[in-house]
């Protein structure tokens, strides 16, 4: 039983859920209420919708695992559990069931809150974690770009599902409080560019991950014939694109923190938070030579998109401080 629930990978699912939370809770709502507004998907349709997203990930990470066997006997022999500790069918059963109940729960969620084209959202994850996992990981680029692709629809699933019904809901009375259709739009535009950068960060954050994955599993990709950026372009290439990314995000961070958040708080936050993890990161990808080396930078990198999503945590205080 324990190690089918390590085949789901927990801490990955705890960190989507709580994504998930802190996007309405502590971005949204935080937002919201400070011009008198208030969420409009309930606790209970905004829980299965985080259940949603949970499961089809989860049933994701199996079936990765499921046709990955060989490539972890090689890169991480003492890790391997489909096809020891777990049978192979009761794996493969596993993640049929999960993907079934989350794209049950996602549809139903989509069509209690009248949005039912967001079903859609459930559905082209399940199609494009498999479809990852049997084919396009092994393919130049394509399969990181998926897998961040995914990871950035984490915060934007948040904002498709609570924008559209504020919008549906609130904009009368926002209208008859700022009397400007113009203000009106900038008010939810400026909601989606807050969903929006939590969307980027999440998008190049995770294809530096790739990355570092990648670069750390060279020798098993190599073998399962995958065609990873390490292994068609070389490590310094691969190198050099970690460090690329990341100092797009540092320089995007440091943006927004002298434009929109210039107050104490989000300048050490984000600076000691996010920033020095982020460049700590490429640091140890840089020098690294081991596997293990990478593993460590992909840990850190992971410790900088955590606080990144730890900030809004905070955005009250730093709204509405004194």
């Amino acid at each position: 039983m324990l190690d089918l629930l390590r085949l789901t990978r927990p801490l990955n699912l705890l960190i989507i859920a709580l994504t998930m939370y802190l996007m309405r809770s502590g971005l949204l709502r935080t937002l919201l209420e400070a011009n008198g507004r208030h969420l409009r998907t309930s606790a209970t349709d905004f829980a299965l919708l985080v259940l949603s997203t949970v499961l089809v990930a989860a049933a994701g990470n199996i079936i990765n695992d499921y046709f990955d066997t060989r490539i972890d006997r090689i890169n991480k022999p003492g890790e391997v559990i489909v096809g020891r500790t777990v049978k192979r069918r009761v794996a493969m059963a596993l993640h049929i069931a999960l993907s079934a109940v989350g794209f049950l729960l996602g549809l139903y969620v989509a069509w209690h809150n009248g949005l039912l084209r967001w079903a859609l959202i459930p559905a082209f994850a399940i199609g494009a974690l498999w479809t990852y996992s049997t084919s396009w990981k092994r393919k130049f680029l394509i399969g990181n770009g998926l897998v961040a692709t995914l990871t950035a629809l984490v915060p934007l699933t948040v904002g498709l599902y609570e924008i559209p019904l504020l919008q549906r809901h609130e904009s009368a009375g926002l209208l008859e409080q700022f009397g400007d259709p113009g203000l009106v739009d900038f008010y939810f535009s400026a909601l989606w560019v807050w969903i929006g950068g939590y969307a980027v960060f999440a998008f190049l954050s995770t294809l530096v991950r790739e990355l570092q994955k990648d670069m750390a599993d060279v020798k098993g990709d190599k073998a399962d014939g995958c065609r990873t950026v390490p292994i068609v372009m070389g490590m310094g290439w691969a190198r050099g694109l970690v460090i690329f990314y990341v100092l797009v995000m540092v320089a995007g961070l440091l943006g927004v923190r002298r434009l929109l958040l210039d107050d104490e708080f989000s300048f050490w936050y984000i600076g000691l938070g996010v920033i020095a993890p982020l460049l700590l990161s490429a640091g140890l990808t840089y020098s690294a030579r081991e596997r293990t080396d990478h593993v460590r930078a992909g840990i850190v990198m992971k410790l900088a998109m955590v606080m990144a999503v730890g900030y809004v945590a905070f955005l009250k205080l730093v709204l509405f401080a004194p």
